[in-house]
């Protein structure tokens, strides 16, 4: 019974859930998917919580990395820049170790400078020299302001636009300042404040304004070149020491008067300004010599007209290319323009490209091409009537590098070419001017009469027709002068037009005056100069080979009086084009080479003829034993006279000069040499005396011939006349 109830129990309970399970079913359903749906946002968030993890770590590691390779490498770079370093400092030891001294940058160099002042090392007392140049200063190093005695000082090639207040008083001691390259724009008044300050550069600066009290009394060299100044200040004609005056390359309208004060003045540097009128007080300066003015309004007349003259004095024009130039490899180069070697005609030659629309320091490249076209020419526009047959006469050429041909190359630059002067056997002069010279050159050795009588008689000739055709040198220094120092024939040449300027007797004769007496100045004083270092002796041997030229009197000649034995050398013609011409030789054709040892050879066969016509009518003569020493005194006179202050007691033309070098030279050769040269003199004059018509220049010969073939048809027409009365007379 009670068997039988449990299981009724049982079956009621089973009924119940399974009258209850469908719904217990669902709501498991639900909890499960509620459960398993937790499951998977669980899994997604671990997920991406590694994926987190990862990209941070990756990042991390990547971070780590980086920073170590690029601390690898920055310790690779500073490795390799301590070798460097280490072997700069090396190379320096060893260049200092065997060459002296080593080349230092410019943080390092002032860096050394300022540190021995510092420390000691260096000592200030005794220092009187110092430079700074290139050293990438912007302000004034203090410590230099310790150095009393100090007398040179060079500031070249900084960026320094200002002085500090204490240096005239910390610098008393200071002669010459050099702040060439810098950035001022004003010269600083504390050097109006330097007493001794003697010499003092700002050119090439930024300079528009010179006030009136930065400029000290004491200076007697003043450059302010290549600035954009416009005014000077009244102060500067207080500089009555002033010798020499740099003002070329600025926007100055017009000179002072009160610079009529400075009459130590020797040489003035006024080119490419904006001068329109000449100033009236140059012409009185007494000792002015070297004067540049091209490239200004009240000169710009007379230069185009000598541009126009410089063109038709050359009349060969020749194909650049044909010269056989190497570009890459120049003689020389300048502001104006680079000097090649090439061949013309189977010689060596000197080709000169001139720049485009350049700028020098004394004027323009134009100029100084117009100036080299008319050095040698023996025609001039200037000289007219009679005079034009006293030019042919003596127009030989004389001591002026002589200019061959011109040319054009294809990108439009101009050029001239000269001949070559060989620098085995041609040197210069002399050496520029030093700072205690100022204004006169330096030599490194003396010369003998010998050499100083051939300088006097080849730079007077030279000058002489520089004059005859309007130019001024400019420039006459021993620097500017290349010499042939033979020890029996030696020989001189002035070249370098660099500064020249041009000038018309007719346009503005009392210019052209003033520009003759500054030359004869010049000229004075290069002859003093060598004349100071006179070595006592004659030089070379007691006689001389001349050859007396018969054809003097022939009216095709138009060569020099009598020949000296080494004038009689015509120039070596080149047998290889040496290396400038050699380069080119595989871009021609046979036809060109073909070409080109044709005129080799006619070029060997003229010398040949000309060697074997030389050696006809040589005479050697015998000095006398006191005429080298009559001729030093003859032109230790004429260069006292050229040097006087007083300008009208110096030559009105430099024929005079030309004629008192000659007197000289006679004195030097003796009498029989003063005959021979008297008689083939009256050779040349009979020639034109013979034979005039055939001077077809000769204006004052045309005139008289109009005035005399009038004359003739006036009485032709009287005649007539007469006859006609007569006819009628006898009619009536």
């Amino acid at each position: 019974m009670l068997l039988g109830g449990v299981q009724q129990q049982q079956q009621q309970q089973q009924q119940q859930q399974q009258q209850q399970s469908p719904r217990a079913s669902g709501e498991r359903r639900k909890s499960n998917s509620h459960h398993h749906q937790r499951k998977k946002k669980k899994k997604k968030a671990l997920v991406l919580l590694l994926a987190v993890l990862l990209f941070f770590s990756l990042f991390c590691a990547i971070g780590f990395f980086d920073r170590s390779f690029s601390y690898s490498q920055r310790h690779r770079r500073e490795q390799q820049r301590e070798e460097e370093h280490r072997y700069r400092t090396k190379t320096a030891v060893l260049a200092r170790r065997f060459f002296g001294a080593a080349e230092m940058s410019g943080n390092e160099k002032c860096a050394k400078i300022l540190e021995q002042i510092r420390s000691g090392a260096l000592d200030v007392a005794s220092t009187t020299r110092l430079d700074l140049s290139n050293c990438q200063l912007q302000t004034f190093p203090a410590e230099v302001l310790r150095m009393k005695n100090l007398e040179f000082l060079n500031l070249g090639k900084n960026d320094l636009d200002a002085l500090p207040g204490s240096f005239a008083s910390s610098l008393p001691n200071l002669k010459i300042l050099f702040c060439l390259g810098n950035k001022f724009t004003k010269v600083p008044e504390v050097l109006g404040e330097m007493e001794k300050l003697f010499m003092l550069s700002f050119k090439a600066n930024r300079v528009r304004e010179v006030p009136e009290r930065s400029l000290s009394p004491s200076l007697g060299w003043l450059i302010l070149s290549d600035n954009e100044i416009e005014v000077l200040p009244e102060s500067l004609g207080n500089c009555l020491p002033m010798r020499k005056l740099m003002l070329a390359g600025n926007k100055i309208k017009e000179l002072p008067s009160f610079m009529s004060k400075l009459e130590n003045l020797e040489l003035l540097r006024a080119s490419d300004n904006r001068i329109e009128i000449f100033p009236e007080f140059l012409y009185g300066l007494p000792k002015l010599a070297w004067l540049a003015f091209a490239a200004n309004p009240c000169t710009e007349r007379a230069a185009v007209n000598a541009m126009e003259r410089g063109k038709r004095a050359v009349k060969r024009v020749v194909n650049f290319e044909d010269l056989g130039v190497d570009e890459g490899k120049k003689l020389g180069s300048g502001a104006s323009g680079a000097v090649y070697r090439g061949e013309m005609d189977g010689f060596n030659v000197a080709i000169k490209v001139y720049n485009n629309m350049g700028k020098t320091s004394d004027g323009r490249p134009e100029d100084e091409m117009a100036a080299a076209s008319l050095a040698t020419t023996t025609t001039s526009d200037i000289i007219e009537g009679a005079e034009q047959e006293q030019e042919e006469e003596t127009a030989d050429g004389g001591g002026v590098i002589e200019t061959l041909a011109k040319f054009t190359t294809k990108d439009g630059k101009r050029g001239l070419v000269m001949e070559y002067l060989d620098p085995t056997d041609w040197k210069n002069l002399g050496n520029p001017p030093s700072f205690d010279s100022v204004t006169r050159d330096t030599f490194d050795g003396k010369f003998t009469a010998r050499e100083i009588l051939s300088v006097a008689v080849d730079v007077a000739k030279g000058i002489n027709q520089l004059h005859k055709n309007g130019v001024c040198h400019g420039d006459i220094y021993a620097h500017n002068i290349l010499i042939n120092r033979d020890e029996d024939y030696p020989s001189a040449k002035l070249g370098d037009f660099g500064a020249a300027m041009f000038f018309d007797d007719i346009e503005n004769p009392q210019f052209s005056q003033m520009v003759r007496e500054n030359e004869a100045r010049a000229f004075g004083c290069l002859l003093d100069d060598m004349l100071v270092n006179y070595d006592g002796t004659r030089g070379g041997s007691d006689t001389v080979t001349i050859r007396e030229n018969s054809h003097a009197s022939e009216k095709q000649y138009s060569g020099d009086k009598i020949l000296f034995k080494q004038e009689m050398k015509r120039k070596q013609p080149s047998t290889n084009l040496d290396t400038a011409t050699s380069m080119n030789d595989d871009d021609k054709t046979v036809q060109e080479r073909k070409e080109q040892e044709q005129r080799r050879e006619e070029a060997w066969k003229k010398h040949d003829e000309l060697r074997r016509e030389a050696a006809k009518e040589l005479v050697t003569i015998t000095l006398p034993k006191d005429g080298y020493e009559k001729t030093i005194a003859s032109l230790r006179q004429l260069a006292d006279d050229l040097m006087d202050p007083n300008r009208s007691s110096r030559p009105t033309n430099f024929d005079v000069i030309v004629k008192r070098v000659r007197e000289s030279e006679k004195l030097f050769y003796g009498h029989e040499y003063a005959k021979r040269i008297e008689r083939v003199q009256s050779l040349q004059r009979r020639r034109y005396e013979v034979d005039a018509i055939s001077i077809e220049d000769n204006y004052s010969y045309r005139l008289k011939r109009r005035g005399r073939r009038g004359d003739e048809n006036a009485k032709k027409n009287a005649n007539e006349e007469g006859e006609k009365k007569n006819q009628l007379d006898e009619t009536r």
